[in-house]
Parts: C-alpha cells; sequence; structure tokens
C-alpha cells in the first residue's frame, strides 16, 4: 500500500494549457443594463461583451436605371371627334400585302399564290377593311369590341 499512496502524492498535476492572448486593440464593449433587470444567462452575457465590428466585409451592389429628364409620359390625346384615324372615314385602308398594286410580287404559300397573279388578300381590289374601326369608318364600329368613346 505504501507503494501506491507514494504514487499517487508524488504525481503533479499538469500544467494548465496556455491562454490565447486577449486583443489589446479594442476593449470590450459593455452595454449598459436597465435597472432592476433579471441577470443574464451566461452565454447572454457573453454576447453582449463582444467588440461590435465596425466594417462589413459584405459588398452591397446597387442597380440603377436611367431615365432622360423629361420623364412626362405622353399621353394619346382625348379623340374628340368619332371618324376613325386610320381610314379616315373611309372604312377600307390600302392592302398591306401588295400595297395597292393588286397583285403579287413574289409566290406565297408555297406557290398556290404565284407573283403576278391577283393579290391573295385584297383579290385585285387594291384595298382591305381597316382593322380600327370593322369598315364602319367611325370608332366603335360595327361588331368593335374596342370602345374609347364611353370615356
Amino acid at each position: 500500500m505504501a507503494a501506491t499512496s507514494s504514487l499517487t502524492a508524488g504525481a503533479a498535476a499538469p500544467p494548465p494549457p496556455p491562454r490565447a492572448p486577449a486583443a489589446a486593440a479594442s476593449p470590450p464593449l459593455l452595454l449598459p443594463r436597465p435597472t432592476g433587470a433579471a441577470p443574464l444567462a451566461p452565454s447572454a452575457a457573453a454576447f453582449l461583451r463582444r467588440p461590435v465590428s465596425r466594417c462589413s466585409s459584405r459588398f452591397q451592389s446597387v442597380k440603377t436605371k436611367c431615365t432622360e429628364n423629361d420623364q412626362t409620359a405622353k399621353k394619346p390625346q382625348k379623340v374628340s371627334s368619332i371618324v376613325c384615324k386610320d381610314c379616315e372615314g373611309n372604312g377600307a385602308i390600302l392592302c398591306t400585302q401588295c400595297k395597292g398594286t393588286a397583285v403579287n410580287s413574289v409566290d406565297h404559300f408555297g406557290g398556290r399564290f404565284k407573283a403576278g397573279a391577283l393579290c391573295w388578300l385584297c383579290r385585285g381590289k387594291k384595298e382591305i377593311l381597316c382593322g380600327s374601326c370593322n369598315g364602319a369608318g367611325f370608332l366603335g364600329g360595327f361588331l368593335s369590341t374596342f370602345d374609347s368613346t364611353a370615356e
């Protein structure tokens, strides 16, 4: 037994590990606590004593869109006349395919409508119905779904 007691009595405790040097640049930030407040938990108290970082390593990007100095939106003028502007009250406009020549300038639809034959759209009449007034010659024409005169 004597041998055991000498071993335990002679063994020294290992030295504590070296501590990391404290940051001497800035002292820990202590926030004032309101009087009468409940005591903080150890983790919350440690959180309040940490120094606040004054710089952010995150970059924030900003995207902007440029506009001209004149930002007034041009509104369409209020129509004072019910006469159709596209056909000028005629109800028909120049054929958009043959441009009023009444003949095809090139082959269309795989050769079904040959160049030099009557226009496939206006059938040689040089004009087609106006799409704005449906051939009526005035706004809100026959069977029109757009009615701007009600405003």
